[in-house]
């Protein structure tokens, strides 16, 4: 059989397959030569795809050493982060700046991760209350590598992106810069360009971690906002920074553009040691983009404050939890019956 032939084979064999799958065809030539030994139970195992070998180990206790963040705060529309922000959670009020909510760009250099391994994260994140509590809700997020993506994408529900980041440090002046990539139409070279950066100079001191004991005072604003810290418990105490995510799957077929799965999903991120110092002469620049709109969508109005933290953190999967499952909640919702109508009807007629 020469080479034409085994083509035209295999393309018959896929055609008449992927006619099969979509109904067009009712029968097959082909006949069985046994089922496949995948058991469903066996995938469940492995909920990260593919199952057999995947872009990121199973969710265990994430432990990131020796990092590097740095955080810029600013003023934004009232009005123009609510249309980002799930109902169920409420915008932070900023004293004596009606109209105005915070929000946060934050970079990250994750030098080492047991899980995933090192990367590097841009943040857009916005401080939220749920029921009451404190929150980072995370409304933008790019990292640098696939596992690191589809960790943060499956598990945390964390809407994330792949980008170019940088951070680079000299003395105590610290450059991040986050690139990404264009959509093309007519080649598979994409063209980067710059959609934000951060200059920030390291200062002094705001509080180190574990945190006293006693009298731990808190913070002046904004650093209050970006980092509440908790009441004294008479014990030295690790810093948590709890974030929220959005996590949406979409349908298949008719429900392709419709969430299949939409929850809130809340993340505690454990500092265990660290020191946390006072961000000077602060600037941030976050350029207008079609398809990354952050600076239409949170225009920046002014710098509030900045900080940078160089530790150790880790989160435990186990201890994240499902604030809000919306599907469910519509799921069990009580529907009123017809009969009940009918019955209520016919009892005012009489």
């Amino acid at each position: 059989m020469n080479k034409r032939k085994i083509a035209f084979f295999i393309f018959f064999i896929a055609l008449s397959v992927t006619l099969a799958y979509t109904g067009f065809a009712q029968e097959s030539p082909f006949k069985s030569s046994g089922k496949g030994t995948l058991k469903a139970a066996e995938v469940n195992k492995h909920p990260i795809m593919p199952w057999w070998m995947p872009v990121t180990p199973e969710a265990q206790n994430y432990y990131y050493r020796n990092i590097d963040m740095v955080a810029v705060a600013f003023s934004t529309d009232q009005d123009k982060a609510a249309a980002l922000v799930p109902e169920e959670l409420d915008l932070i009020a900023i004293p004596g700046m009606p109209g105005q909510s915070a929000a946060s760009l934050i970079f990250a250099k994750y030098r080492e991760n047991d899980q995933t391994g090192p990367y590097m994260e841009a943040i857009v994140t916005i401080p939220v209350l749920f029921n009451g509590s404190p929150f980072l809700y995370v409304a933008a997020i790019y990292v640098d590598t696939d596992s690191a993506l589809t960790a943060g994408r499956e598990f945390g529900g964390y809407p994330k992106k792949i980008a170019d980041i940088t951070m680079y440090n000299y003395g105590n002046l610290f450059l991040s810069r986050l690139c990404r990539a264009t959509m093309q139409e007519k080649t598979a070279d994409p063209q980067f360009y710059e959609l934000a950066s951060s200059n920030v100079t390291r200062g002094g001191i705001l509080f180190k971690v574990p945190l006293p004991a006693k009298n731990i005072k808190q913070l002046p604003f904004p650093y209050n906002m970006l980092l509440p810290l908790p009441k004294a418990t008479g014990k030295p105490q690790p810093y948590i920074l709890p974030t929220i995510g959005l996590r949406t799957i979409p349908g298949v077929g008719k429900n392709s553009n419709h969430a299949e799965v939409q929850q809130l999903i809340g993340t505690p991120w454990v500092i265990t040691k660290a020191r946390v110092y006072a961000g000077l002469n602060p600037s941030i620049d976050i350029l207008p983009s079609k398809e990354d709109p952050i600076a239409q969508k949170l225009p920046i109005n002014m710098v509030l404050g900045a900080f940078i933290l160089r530790g150790d953190m880790h989160t435990d999967p186990n201890a994240w939890l499902l604030l809000v499952d919306y599907k469910k909640a519509k799921q069990e919702k009580p529907q009123k019956s017809k009969k009940s109508k009918k019955s209520k009807k016919s009892k005012k007629k009489k």
